[in-house]
């Protein structure tokens, strides 16, 4: 994605904000695990109408964060053809017909693609960074933080969109057999070696490009370095980013929809969603292509709205855990209010998603998340096993969702 070289500088910060995520994340759907995923861990602890607003709030973060992924996509292909800047609007629009389709075609073919389109990214990025190490130097990073400290924290907040994604397949934990022994391990490695790529990525873009760091397209730089010239053709592969990040949220977000609909009307849902992703898409787009709103004005909005989410999950979680998970969740939660605070205007967006979405409807019985109280602190008796009291259902939300 686009490079920065403060934003570059705060991942190291982020990568370790996004272990805590995941790992609360990981105990929060072993233990409260829902098909509703954001929705039922926020109802859980908050109640029926703070997951009604985190289910909303995460739709519209995928609605609006789509077009931004897609935009990153097609700026490499708008640097493989040597084109302008509006090139890559309209390469984002074609990536996007392209992503809706597939997800249209079905979770078989979806799922398929998707373990290409992963392998042919992380190819890419070792081969990049690998390739051009030995044209590191030193120099490149000094001064560490050009604008200071305070210029790494005013980039931290949009730049947290690349790292979040453990809400997008919550919904899909209630797919595992044996959550409670698959989902720590899938979790665990989808973490590591997201933080070898992103810390490798960071490194050797700093490193090797120095100056040039901060072009919009900076994978294709390190590839060019690499490998000569035949860089930016495979930098093209980068669309896989594109592919794969956009259905990853599309597939966890018609999912969620189907879930709070009670499971009846997929086909509507899945419809609802991808039909709200594609109006949404054109618009923003075309509101960039003229010059209307810019990259980053896209950027703010659906990281703040992933941020309200985390903050409403983290929040429940330091209810519903006990022990290290919930001094991590506590952590977390903090951290994510500091960085939706300086999100600015965009954070007064989500909260008016949230206070609309979490005011609106009657609670809908068909879809339910069992609350469970608070772990316990106190190991149980030697020899026996404590049962968990489920404690009463409550609503994930208060009507049927087929899209935004």
């Amino acid at each position: 994605m686009a490079g920065d070289d403060r934003r570059d500088r705060g991942e190291g910060g982020l990568l370790l904000l996004s272990g805590l995520i995941a790992l609360v994340f990981t105990r929060l759907g072993t233990r409260a695990g829902s098909a509703t995923g954001v929705a039922g861990y926020t109802a859980a602890g908050l109640g029926p109408r703070a997951g009604q607003a985190a289910a909303w709030c995460f739709l519209a973060g995928v609605v609006t964060g789509a077009p931004v992924v897609c935009l990153i996509g097609g700026a490499y292909v708008a640097e493989l053809l040597g084109a302008g800047g509006r090139t890559a609007y309209v390469a984002a629009l074609c990536l996007l017909v392209l992503v809706l389709a597939v997800r249209l075609g079905g979770v078989r073919t979806g799922t398929g693609l998707q373990l290409v389109l992963v392998a042919v990214l992380v190819t890419l990025v070792v081969v990049a960074v690998a390739g051009a190490a030995p044209g590191a130097r030193a120099a490149h990073w000094t001064p560490f933080a050009p604008d200071g400290w305070a210029g790494v924290a005013r980039a931290a907040s949009p730049l947290m969109l690349a790292f979040v994604g453990w809400e997008a397949v919550a919904p899909l934990t209630a797919r595992l057999r044996d959550p409670r022994r698959q989902l720590p391990r899938v979790v665990g490695t989808a973490f590591a070696v997201t933080a070898l790529l992103y810390l490798g990525l960071a490194v050797a873009t700093i490193a090797v490009l120095g100056p040039r760091a901060g072009g919009p397209v900076p994978l294709a730089g390190l590839l060019r370095v690499a490998i000569g010239g035949y860089g930016p053709v495979l930098a093209a592969a980068a669309v896989a980013l594109t592919l794969a990040a956009t259905h990853a949220y599309l597939t966890g977000a018609t999912a969620l929809a189907t879930a709070l609909a009670g499971g009846a009307g997929t086909r509507r849902g899945t419809a609802g969603v991808l039909a709200a992703v594609a109006a949404t898409s054109a618009l923003l787009l075309g509101a960039a292509w003229a010059g209307l709103v810019t990259t980053a004005q896209l950027v703010t909005v659906p990281t703040a709205l992933f941020l309200l989410v985390y903050l409403g999950c983290l929040a429940a979680a330091v209810r519903l855990l006990a022990g290290a998970v919930r001094l991590a969740a506590g952590v977390a939660c903090t951290v994510v209010a500091l960085l939706l605070a300086g999100s600015g205007w965009a954070a007064l967006v989500a909260a008016g998603v949230a206070v609309v979405a979490g005011t609106r409807g009657r609670p809908n019985p068909s879809a339910r998340v069992r609350s469970r109280a608070p772990e316990s602190r106190h190991k149980p008796e030697a020899g026996r096993s404590e049962p968990v009291d489920p404690g009463p259902a409550s609503d994930v939300c208060g009507q049927s969702v087929t899209g935004p």
